[in-house]
């Protein structure tokens, strides 16, 4: 599972504003500084240190930007935690624009082998760009990202959401077996736990032949989970399957927050390309 996990992160570039004008606020809102895209709250998911599939040995480096003189906050949340509190956390202070912290989870956090989420927090707004990396196995590969704003995440209504795409996620452009295996990497963005589904879907948003159950979430805050091979087995009544589209869905009467990504790694060569679903939350400000 560690290296599928790894794979969710693999070519993922994420530039999105993080306004409070442009989530409607709330305790995970960024700041309205647009012209460079800083928050006050950015999470890095599917950081990791330890081994993979093919005798592949993970590493994580980390690049904080910030004002000089601040003082940033990071937490370290593992896969499918038990509980919202973090797992080790740290503080830096910026002594200049940019922090360099290599191999992060072993130089900062003190953790010698875990998988998860790095969230980082500060007053006066920062970004960060997380690399991951293999140091052993079969060839070096692996992929550097920004850190997400928690305040773009899709978050729910609290009341009912089913048949409402405001409060849903599409993930496309995915290539099923026997060419490439799908990984889906659910995160919760947010203070509080989660639940819901991810539904595969044929072209046509119906259940595909092949009747593939919902896949059943729960999160803890600032936790992931992730779901190897999703596509495995499924038969789409259009063309070779490249229709098929997962949705994600909180459960009725959530408030919390949740991201998703899908990573698509070719069964051949490994080569992974990751797509991010789109954030259907109108009410919000983020749009398809």
């Amino acid at each position: 599972m560690r290296s599928a996990v790894l794979a969710v992160c693999m070519s993922v570039v994420v530039s999105l504003a993080a306004s409070a004008q442009m989530t409607g606020g709330g305790p995970q809102s960024g700041t309205s500084n647009m012209a460079n895209m800083m928050s006050t709250e950015v999470l890095a998911p599917a950081a990791g240190r330890g081994p993979g599939a093919g005798g592949s040995v993970w590493r994580t480096d980390l690049w904080i930007k910030a004002a000089a003189g601040s003082t940033v906050t990071l937490e370290f949340h593992p896969l499918d935690a038990a509980t919202d509190g973090p797992m080790a956390t740290a503080t830096q202070s910026m002594t200049s624009g940019v922090l360099y912290l290599p191999d992060v989870l072993k130089n900062t956090f003190n953790i010698d082998q875990a998988f998860g989420n790095i969230l980082l927090r500060s007053s006066t707004g920062l970004s960060a760009t997380v690399r991951v990396y293999t140091i052993a196995g079969g060839g070096a590969y692996g992929a550097a990202f920004m850190a997400m704003p928690t305040s773009t995440a899709m978050r729910g209504s609290g009341g009912m959401m089913d048949g409402d795409d405001r409060y849903q996620m599409y993930v496309l452009g995915l290539q099923p077996q026997p060419r490439a295996r799908v990984n889906v990497m659910v995160t919760n963005p947010g203070n509080s736990a989660i639940a819901g589904t991810i539904e595969i879907l044929d072209a046509d948003g119906l259940v595909p032949s092949s009747a593939v159950a919902p896949l059943q979430f729960s999160i803890r805050a600032y936790s992931s989970h992730q779901f190897g091979d999703v596509l495995s087995g499924v038969t789409s009544r259009f063309g070779d399957g490249s229709a098929l589209q997962l949705r994600a869905r909180l459960s009725n009467g959530s408030t919390g927050m949740v991201m998703v990504l899908a990573s698509v790694v070719d069964n051949v060569t490994n080569d992974t390309y990751t797509v991010m679903g789109s954030m259907m939350d109108g009410a919000s400000g983020m749009m398809p």
